[in-house]
């Protein structure tokens, strides 16, 4: 009941207010979680000739040297592992289970290469993903198995997956969508029962040190990229729990050319302006000057924020980081504060308290969610998306690199089974889904005006 009247309260509260945002001020769709400091300090490292394998060695050393509370909601903290950093060799054989590569692609790329899987075999994967992952498991020869996902916890469907399972499954590949973590506990045992590589994409799902992986995995993949919860402007990282598949990877990627240098300089002064344009004030006379030159809004802000232009997906992802980049992501991982996530996911479940219970937020009922965005399914979301423009809010359909996986009928060997019918929440979440400009720094009066909107017009799908 408490809940209830708070909830009441607050409504009342949006109701009354006059929205604070102006004509003149618009709130971006997703703000780059990096700081300028963190951009002019990766600048600066260009001034100095950084020893790559040792930076790679503390990233790793980093990354293993933590030990994560078992916590939901509560204050998370960073603490050593019992005599760790004591024995060199302990190190050695630690470090050797992580990767630090280029993209989660290009980790797809070098798992995939190292298990060499038959031609045909089948790749089960949460319906809703990412393009290029698609296209990376395509291109080995295999054949990629969608497997609807709940709205509500985003998390793959356990009964319909074991329905899916056939001679050729050789890999689940579960994605941790929109900041959510999702409980492995179940698709391990039956990875295990029926011999299947369990692969955790947590490239939407880092949230400083709240989550570095589970053990149930046989690897998993946190990406770094531009857009990413503590970014890099790109960097992958992989946790490998079979050490001989981890050297095998790490023998190929060596093989890798590394990005240029001047590459990774070009790419800091691009996100340093669209860290820069995305300030209210600043954003607003960028949407206007799109709009004056008749370009799409969404096509031009996406194109401008994508990890990789469209081409040839393996050559793009086939190259080391280059070693400024490993720079950063040192930097990054090294000044993450876990309470920023916290702050974050607490303020998109304020806003979410106050929506009317008939607009779904997908993911909302997960155990954890660090809420990377916040998306609600709307009738209209183009409808919506102008009328929240209007008002200095820029929410987004999102881009085209997340989609709902179509199942190949001709090559999957369980086409012929109910089971592999159309994914239909996920092709209900991609065809409905509104991203709202929700994040740890919006004002408590605009996220109430923002409430408000929303639920003034007819909207539930």
């Amino acid at each position: 009941m408490r809940l209830v009247k708070d909830v009441t309260t607050n409504l009342s509260l949006a109701s009354s207010l006059k929205s604070p945002v102006t004509r003149l001020k618009v709130y971006p769709r997703l703000r780059l979680h990096i700081s300028f400091a963190d951009l002019i300090a990766s600048l600066f490292s260009f001034l100095y000739f950084p020893n790559r394998e040792q930076i790679i060695r503390e990233i790793q050393l980093d990354w293993l040297g933590r030990e994560l509370l078992e916590t939901q909601y509560d204050r998370v903290k960073i603490l050593h592992k019992p005599g760790f950093k004591r024995r060199w060799d302990e190190e050695i054989d630690e470090c050797s289970k992580v990767l630090v590569t280029l993209s989660v692609r290009t980790a797809l790329d070098l798992l995939l290469q190292s298990l060499n899987l038959p031609a045909g075999s089948e790749v089960l994967m949460s319906a809703v993903n990412i393009r290029d992952m698609v296209d990376v498991v395509k291109r080995h020869g295999l054949v990629p198995i969608p497997v609807d996902i709940s709205l509500d916890t985003l998390a793959p469907d356990i009964k319909l997956l074991e329905s899916l399972i056939s001679e050729k499954s050789k890999v689940l590949i579960v994605a941790h969508l929109f900041g959510s973590i999702i409980n492995l506990e179940p698709y391990a045992e039956l990875c295990k029962k029926h011999q299947i590589f369990l692969v955790e994409d947590c490239a939407q799902a880092f949230a400083g040190d709240k989550y570095h992986g589970s053990k149930d995995a046989d690897i998993s993949l946190f990406s770094f990229g531009p857009i990413k919860s503590c970014t890099a402007l790109g960097g992958a990282i992989a946790i490998i729990q079979e050490r001989s598949l981890a050297q095998q990877m790490r023998e190929i990627e060596q093989q890798y050319p590394s990005k240029s240098e001047p590459w990774f300089f070009k790419r800091i002064l691009k996100y340093f302006c669209l860290k820069l344009f995305s300030i209210p004030w600043i954003y607003y006379p960028l949407l206007v000057f799109l709009k004056y030159l008749g370009k799409n809004l969404d096509s031009a802000i996406n194109s401008m924020t994508r990890g990789f232009s469209q081409g040839d997906i393996l050559a793009k992802i086939r190259y080391r980081p280059p070693t400024r980049m490993l720079v950063l992501l040192r930097r990054r991982l090294r000044t993450c504060n876990t309470q920023w996530f916290e702050r974050r996911s607490k303020n998109a479940r304020k806003f979410l308290s106050l929506l009317k219970p008939e607009i779904p937020c997908p993911g909302s009922q997960t155990e954890y969610n660090s809420f990377w965005v916040v998306p609600i399914l709307v009738s209209n979301p183009p409808a919506m998306m102008a009328k929240l423009r209007e008002s200095g809010f820029d929410a987004t359909q999102g881009n085209t690199s997340l989609t709902f996986i179509d199942i190949d009928i001709d090559n999957a060997s369980s086409g012929d089974k109910p089971a592999t019918e159309a994914a239909e929440n996920a092709q209900r979440l991609i065809q409905y889904v509104l991203y709202l400009p929700v994040s740890e720094s919006l004002p408590e009066n605009d996220l109430l005006c923002l409430a408000q909107l929303i639920n003034s017009m007819k909207c539930a799908p």
